[in-house]
């Protein structure tokens, strides 16, 4: 066996072209984010125009933008890491750092994004909770699901990574 796990790559894969999507997704809630600032402010100070649904509806895009952005940035290898000994190890001593990583760090804080984002969600949702403007965003639960779902993706992506990283382990050194 040469090229590593074909299962394992194949599942990575497939988490990598979904968030991939989602990367594309993100786009438009970026180009939301600029466009929707700048409305705020040319409507403000040009026709003084203001309205709470749209100041919060840019704030949702923003959400939407980082916290679902997130796994999509793991994904791509471009988060913050302090790599102080991985760079240095070998292909397969960075593999078992990338494992250790997302076992003993990445899993357990997401699984504690994902429960406590959940509960939050749920209260929020059973009162139906709104803007506290007047004419702002109903439906505010909408937003506080983001918080479970960012976690979700974070470990898809971690996943995906911890997959590679057994695959890279399995493979043998040709002879």
């Amino acid at each position: 066996m040469h090229g590593g796990a074909p299962g394992l790559d194949a599942l990575a894969e497939a988490f990598e072209l979904t968030l991939d999507l989602l990367g594309r997704v993100l786009l438009v809630a970026a180009a939301l984010v600029v466009l929707g600032e700048f409305a705020i402010v040319a409507l403000r100070y040009g026709w003084s125009f203001s309205r709470p649904w749209l100041q919060e509806a840019v704030l949702a895009a923003n959400a939407v933008l980082f916290l679902l952005g997130a796994a999509y940035t793991l994904r791509c290898d471009e988060h913050v890491r302090v790599d102080l000994w991985s760079k240095r190890r070998s292909a397969k001593g960075q593999a078992w750092s990338e494992i250790i990583g997302f076992v003993v760090f990445l899993l357990p804080f997401c699984g504690l994004i994902v429960w406590t984002g959940w509960q939050y969600f749920l209260r929020s949702w059973q009162i139906g909770e709104g803007s506290d403007q007047p004419g702002g965003l109903p439906a505010l639960y909408l937003l506080k699901a983001l918080i479970p779902l960012a976690g979700g993706l974070l470990i898809v992506a971690g996943l995906a990574r911890a997959l590679r990283a057994c695959s890279t382990l399995l493979k043998t050194d040709p002879a």
